[in-house]
């Protein structure tokens, strides 16, 4: 698990590990060597020369050790430097650039007009405001060259502290940031800017916070649900799909399929009779059932179940509320209430969340928690009501978006780095809401389910964005790419991802 930690409070932190005796020229050399080896995994040497844009600061330092290492390893290196041969600089990238230069680096002033791999080393976390001169002109051309960029900590022009980004900001292919995210890689738009986000240990010791946990691949792992090499359907848990409607049959089966690859043992639907016919043996590993719209008496007997989703599909009417009053008065398994589950949620049926007596996890997206609560469209205003939701209704709670967030009873909150614009297409949610439920039939608790099912939808589009255009992504898409998610997750191999997809490595 990692912790985000702001500009200014890294700066800090930055600050202690030197004076208890780390020299911040060592801290250097980790981070300008752990930016070279990514370049080395997206290039070789005969792909072309590596350009590297470099300002006056620490974070230019570090650019000049990635080159030295380069240059050292057999690559055809050529540094721009933003601030010219008598400016002022930080004294430790002085010493890395004489160091470069005296490993035989090149030094351009120069526009650079072709390159297999640029790195982005211009500024560091500390940015805010506008680009301008030197530094503006070398952002520029970076971005024209259209090859893929390499940020070294942030990219430029993105504000460390909120994300926002100048005009010029470069957008890179890979970022590789140091000791913690920073909060602007993970708020939009500057979480659009960073590409996949590597985050390296050089160091620097970052406190646990729980208000600012951050999702890792290593830490999702050790969520997964084991699996005895002698077990059975049965071990795995049962999940019922309680969804569907006439116009919406495909929200039931989306969730279905996400139930299914989080590897639960069995599923199944039960949908309003007049939606059966769409739905009956579309997947042949799904059982399905019926039931009378409104009539409480014709569901299923929830104790041959480990865990109901309630809401995809079903529509904002008054059977989808009678239904979900009966399930609260009178089920005792844990419920993953979404959509329209939502929707028809009131003050009387939050009392009986409250003391409904399973787990109860619940997934709005921005309107969906709007609605429940009346918030403002600002990032900050969801995040707490999001935050008061789950203290309110004694659950654990997923707002959907970019990032994703989850928010226990108890305080706790993780923010979710995986993911992309792909994802915003009907139905994603009710993929996402299956797999929620698949990872709580196999024993997972709420808040756990949640973040890594979101962790695993994300990462599962972030492969897609790999193969194909975002853009094009679908929700079935995304269900057949789960296990290449698990996968990854299950494999020690890049351990620092945070979010993204590391198809920049060459084979």
């Amino acid at each position: 698990m990692a912790f985000w930690q702001t500009p200014s409070e890294i700066s800090e932190l930055d600050r202690k590990t030197i004076d208890s005796g780390t020299p911040g020229i060592v801290l250097m050399e980790r981070a300008g060597r752990a930016v070279a080896n990514v370049v080395m995994q997206m290039a070789s040497p005969s792909d072309g020369s590596v350009v590297v844009y470099t300002g006056p600061g620490n974070n230019g330092g570090d650019g000049f050790v990635a080159a030295r290492f380069l240059v050292q390893s057999g690559y055809n290196v050529v540094v721009r430097p933003s601030f010219g041969p008598s400016s002022t600089i930080s004294d430790d990238c002085r010493v890395n650039m004489q160091s470069y230069l005296f490993a035989g680096g090149l030094i351009s002033y120069e526009p650079q007009v072709t390159a297999s791999v640029a790195v982005d080393a211009l500024l560091g976390v500390g940015f805010t405001g506008n680009l301008r001169g030197g530094t503006l002109d070398l952002a520029v051309e970076c971005s024209g060259l259209n090859i893929p960029v390499v940020a070294v900590d942030m990219p430029t022009g993105v504000d460390g502290l909120t994300g926002q980004c100048d005009h010029s900001s470069i957008k890179a292919e890979v970022t590789v940031t140091f000791a913690a995210p920073k909060l602007g890689l993970l708020l939009p738009p500057g979480c659009g800017q960073c590409g996949s986000l590597i985050l390296q240990d050089i160091g620097i010791h970052v406190p646990r916070n729980n208000l600012r946990r951050v999702m890792t691949k290593s830490f999702a792992r050790g969520l997964l649900p084991e699996r005895p090499v002698d077990s059975h359907k049965g071990v795995y848990g049962k999940v019922l799909v309680l969804a569907g409607s006439e116009k919406m049959p495909g929200a039931p089966q989306l969730s279905a399929m996400g139930a299914l690859r989080s590897g639960c043992g069995l599923v199944e639907i039960c949908v309003p009779l007049p939606a059966s016919p769409a739905i009956a043996g579309r997947i042949p590993e799904v059982l399905s059932t019926y039931f009378l719209p409104g009539d409480v008496t014709s569901l299923p007997d929830y104790n041959d179940f480990s865990v109901v989703v309630i809401g995809p599909g079903m529509g904002n009417t008054a059977s989808t509320e009678r239904i979900l009053r009966h399930v609260l008065g009178t089920w005792k398994i844990p419920v993953v209430l979404d959509a329209d589950a939502l929707n028809v949620i009131d003050s009387t049926i939050a009392e009986m969340l409250k003391s409904y007596p399973g787990e109860t996890v619940i997934t709005p997206h921005p309107g969906e928690l709007k609605r429940l609560t009346g918030c403002g469209d600002d990032l900050n205003a969801r995040y707490a009501a999001a935050d008061k939701t789950a203290k309110a209704l004694n659950c654990s709670v997923l707002l959907k978006g970019k990032p994703s967030l989850v928010f226990s009873q108890d305080g706790h909150r993780t923010t979710i780095p995986t993911g992309n614009h792909g994802l915003a297409t009907g139905g994603s949610g009710d993929v996402l809401a299956g797999i929620v439920a698949g990872l709580m039939a196999q024993g997972s608790k709420g808040f756990d389910a949640l973040s890594l099912a979101a962790y695993v939808h994300g990462l599962a589009a972030d492969i897609l964005a790999a193969e194909t255009s975002a853009r094009s992504i679908i929700p079935t898409d995304v269900a057949g790419k789960i296990g290449s998610a698990f996968r990854m997750i299950e494999g020690s191999e890049f351990d620092s991802l945070l979010g993204g997809n590391p198809y920049w490595t060459r084979d």
